[in-house]
């Protein structure tokens, strides 16, 4: 067997497998965010570190009773996460995540002085407060004790490994992640590591993705009821792991991600960039790339919504109820147009001010108009990325769908519709945590290629776009594009 454990923003899920793909076991446990300031979103790295080892320990038990052993142990992890920790490796910091906005000010500077797109250019990560980069030299300015005091910074999947190997290493993805790592070579970039404030002697060592380590600590074997000898593999980022998971490597396969945030995302063999800096340019395994954008305007911003406009039920009934009153408007909602920007947005405009909308309302609007028009905006959000994405990679061939929102057959179809193209669902859902487990057999030589792995698990049948609709969201489109444009100038 084989386990990948995938450290999300909002949940820990782990997952083993076989050889051949066949999930036999998987759970998951929820954890929540702190937000002690405006603008400040943290989590505590020791509940995630329990929560996890808690999930480990289930999923463990239920391959024990059908009497498997783990022979590998991959982990994915959300990226631009940072802490603090000490001497001992304890955190001294919470973990402060890629929803933190603290630095935008930083961000806005170096984006108006040249230094965003030269950082770009040099590690293919558009300058943001979600970065690393810019949340170091944000403590080194305002927090400059806790900034002394540290040994390291790190992220959450560095913690974990130190835990149970004793090993200090980052695997090139997340490394590429922080704003911080070379785009022509796979090590530290010295111009970012100087605007950091920091030298490479308190981050964590850059490693290959399929690095696996054999050093487990007894102590947590034992706790785990694992040989000493299963192997560690540090696999990769989030985004790149779902994109091996869903099988999203062949020429033509766009990987769209819809769930807390949404991304689009390219595996390439080569690095690429554009010359706006509005997509980023990660390594995702040992010899790819991806290229793409995440977008915050996905399913926080329609919970939001949903809370706001449907505030009788509880939480737990209140999407199925959206997609229920969206299902009964048409496409391009009448008219109105909503702007998901509740958080900001990322790509495809890099900018933390941005704030999101309802426009083009009427008297002739209600709650379910809004709502179907929030569903669009999301997709339409999307769909902007991909505008960047393809004059930068090439066309797409279909969309290979993971995340939550992705479930729901009314997004599945605004996404072929929108998006011109076949909408392909995989069968395993849990495609960072999929993408880990079989990365971490690669990584062993129980199998020959993750990817390929991923696909022979299968497909449902496609989402085929529907011709007759394919003009109303053009139009739909044009008119939510030319919002985003007005609004672009009123938060310049």
């Amino acid at each position: 067997m084989f386990v990948g454990i995938d450290l999300g923003t909002s949940a820990v899920k782990v997952l083993a497998v076989t050889t051949s793909g066949q999930a036999i076991s998987s759970g998951a446990e929820f954890y929540g965010l702190l937000t002690p300031h405006p603008d400040f979103v943290e989590q505590d790295a020791n509940v995630i570190y329990q929560a996890t080892m808690r999930v480990l320990e289930r999923v463990l038990a239920d391959v024990r009773l059908r009497g498997s052993e783990v022979a590998a142990i991959g982990f994915s992890s959300a990226m631009h996460g940072i802490l603090a920790v000490d001497e001992n490796g304890e955190p001294i910091s919470h973990v402060i995540t890629w929803l933190d906005r603290r630095s935008a000010a930083i961000a806005d500077a170096w984006r108006a002085d040249g230094t965003g797109i030269e950082l770009y250019r040099r590690t293919g990560a558009p300058t943001h407060p979600m970065l690393p980069l810019l949340k170091l030299r944000w403590l080194r300015d305002n927090e400059r004790d806790l900034f002394a005091r540290a040994k390291r910074f790190i992220g959450l999947k560095e913690l974990f490994v130190f835990r149970w190997t004793g090993e200090w290493l980052v695997d090139w993805g997340l490394a590429a992640a922080t704003g911080m790592f070379a785009l022509s070579k796979p090590d530290w970039d010295e111009r970012a590591l100087e605007l950091a404030g920091v030298d490479a002697a308190r981050l964590a060592q850059p490693a290959a993705p399929s690095t696996a380590l054999r050093t487990f600590r007894a102590s947590i074997a034992r706790e785990l009821h694992l040989a000493p000898h299963t192997a560690v593999v540090l696999a990769s980022s989030d985004g790149a792991l779902a994109n091996i998971g869903i099988g999203a490597s062949l020429a033509g396969d766009l990987a769209l991600t819809l769930g807390t945030s949404g991304a689009i995302r390219v595996l390439v063999d080569a690095p690429a960039i554009d010359d706006a800096g509005r997509t980023f340019c990660y390594r995702a395994d040992d010899t790819r790339f991806i290229v793409g954008g995440p977008t915050s305007s996905a399913g926080a911003s329609l919970d939001w919504i949903f809370a706001l406009l449907i505030a009788e039920l509880p939480k737990e009934e209140r999407f199925a109820r959206a997609v229920e009153l969206a299902a009964g408007v048409a496409p391009g909602a009448d008219g109105a147009v909503v702007l998901p920007f509740l958080s900001g947005e990322r790509a495809p405009y890099w900018r933390s001010s941005l704030r999101g909308t309802f426009d083009g309302l009427d008297l002739s609007h209600d709650r379910a108009t809004i709502v179907r028009a929030g569903f669009e905006g999301v997709v339409f959000g999307m769909n902007a990325v991909y505008d960047v994405v393809r004059a930068t990679v090439g066309e797409a061939q279909r969309l290979l769908l993971s995340g939550g929102l992705t479930k729901a057959p009314l997004v599945r179809t605004l996404l072929a519709d929108v998006f011109n193209l076949p909408a392909v669902q995989p069968h395993q859902q849990e495609a960072s945590a999929f993408g880990a487990a079989l990365l971490a057999a690669e990584a062993v030589g129980a199998i020959a290629d993750a990817t390929a792995c991923a696909r022979g698990v299968g497909y449902d049948d496609p989402t085929l776009p529907q011709a007759d609709q394919l003009a109303a969201y053009r139009a739909a489109y044009e008119r939510y594009a030319r919002f985003v444009q007005a609004h672009l100038e009123l938060y310049g």
